[in-house]
């Protein structure tokens, strides 16, 4: 339903964790482990990729997917590993999902390592031009095609309503700022429809 796009931003998400081999990484709201394939392919067999997630069914998934990689059940608000645990940190498409975005972050920033990097992948504010055709798509075309492949569009309505209400990228920006992040930078791909924030745990 993204055209493929998907792939792409999840590449670059893991191209801007800056992982080396052997590094440890956490991949945060995994769900079926799409991220911490591709981050297991950066750190190699010597580094460690943990994957977490509240859905056991999604956790399922990701095992048969990426059997090189460690997914536990968990809760990005209070994740269940020492502070300083990981090298890298992703999440993708899961802070839209919280209610409690400050812990969520907090959780973040406390399980890097100084001098680690988290990268925050989230959909985004549409370049204003493509709007109505964005609108249209989200909230049109998506749920019926939802609904003549697997019967149901429920999901797909409450994608289209929570890109709606979500913030700004500056907003999200500030968000890691207030975490603790710096510097925090944001990086837009495909004309805004997605957005990459980048925080550091400082040194």
């Amino acid at each position: 339903l993204s055209q493929g796009q998907d792939r792409r931003w999840r590449r670059r998400a893991v191209q801007l964790t800056r992982a080396r081999p052997g590094d440890r990484a956490l991949d945060v709201c995994c769900g079926t482990g799409a991220l911490s394939r591709l981050l297991l392919a950066r750190v190699g067999r010597a580094g460690e990729v943990v994957g977490v997630d509240l859905t056991e069914e999604m956790l399922a998934r990701a095992r048969e997917r990426v059997p090189g990689a460690s997914f536990v059940a968990g809760d990005a608000c209070r994740l269940p590993f020492a502070e300083g645990r990981f090298d890298v940190a992703t999440m993708a498409f899961g802070l839209r999902n919280i209610s409690d975005r400050e812990a969520a972050l907090g959780e973040l920033l406390r399980v890097l390592r100084p001098g680690g990097r988290a990268v925050v992948l989230e959909f985004s504010t549409v370049s204003r031009p493509l709007r109505p055709a964005y609108a249209w798509y989200g909230r049109q075309f998506i749920p019926r095609v939802a609904r003549a492949l697997l019967g149901r569009d429920g999901a797909y309505r409450y994608l289209a309503d929570s890109i709606a209400v979500f913030p700004p990228p500056p907003t999200v920006s500030g968000w890691l700022l207030e975490a603790g992040f710096r510097p925090v930078r944001c990086r837009r791909m495909s004309f805004g429809i997605v957005a990459l924030h980048v925080g550091v745990r400082p040194a």
